[in-house]
């Protein structure tokens, strides 16, 4: 996860729900769109159509607790590349979302292993606090999300913003510190969800530099323009 690496890798989209697809940014501008599951199933089927294997599509389950293998095989129906696991506690939410899509390529008659997995980690008290390492806890895992976002809504702290760790709210910066040396630890890609604030240029090009910093593989936009940003401070 070197400063080279991070100017190689395309960042991830998280499309908010309602949110429009990418127009004026072709879609092969990202690594893999993330659409939410529930909330969101129209847009993923049109993305689906849309991206036409430009990149990777990503649903987002809230977490291991409130999905059924039902959700999953409603998923697996409309051929997506991956799930990622929000409010991941740590290695046994993976290895359970793991068995659960075993069972779900199984009964879809779909090769094993197809369904990639990327994990939001650093995101609860419980991950951020894990002494459990994520390595080779399954072969699907990809990669780790960080959203300073979510952790501070979860602790009801200050949410991130684009300046330098001293100023950050602590929870904000333990939470990253565990996504980065759990990610380095078994040798995964990590990617850290811009700020909320990061709505202009300027302030997408601090947050990269912020990341790149802390030594993450990329990031996690909100917005398509962002990715032009990123671009911009190549």
């Amino acid at each position: 996860m070197s400063v080279n690496r991070f100017k190689t890798m395309k960042p991830l989209l998280s499309l908010r729900p309602g949110a429009l697809l990418p127009t004026s940014v072709g879609f092969d501008a990202f690594g893999g769109i993330v659409v939410d599951f529930g909330s969101n199933n129209d847009a993923l089927t049109a993305l689906m159509t849309a991206t036409r294997g430009a990149c990777r599509v990503f649903a987002r389950i809230a977490s291991i607790d409130r999905v059924t293998e039902g959700d999953l095989a409603q998923l697996l129906d409309r051929h997506i590349d991956g799930v990622m696991l929000g409010e991941c506690r740590g290695r046994v939410d993976v290895q359970r979302l793991d068995v659960m899509l075993r069972v779900a390529e199984a009964s879809a008659g779909i090769r094993r292993q197809h369904i990639a997995i990327l994990a939001e980690y650093g995101t609860t008290p419980e991950s951020v606090l894990s002494p459990h390492s994520l390595d080779e806890c399954s072969l699907r895992l990809e990669g780790l999300v960080f959203d300073g976002n979510a952790l501070a809504t979860a602790l009801g702290c200050a949410a991130p913003n684009t300046q330098l760790d001293v100023t950050q709210p602590a929870p904000i910066v333990a939470g990253r510190a565990a996504a980065i040396l759990r990610a380095r630890e078994a040798s995964l890609d990590c990617y850290e969800t811009l700020p909320q604030a990061a709505l202009t240029q300027n302030a997408v090009r601090s947050a990269m530099a912020a990341s790149r910093a802390n030594g993450f593989s990329s990031v996690v936009c909100h917005l398509p323009q962002q990715a032009d940003w990123l671009d911009a401070d190549d």
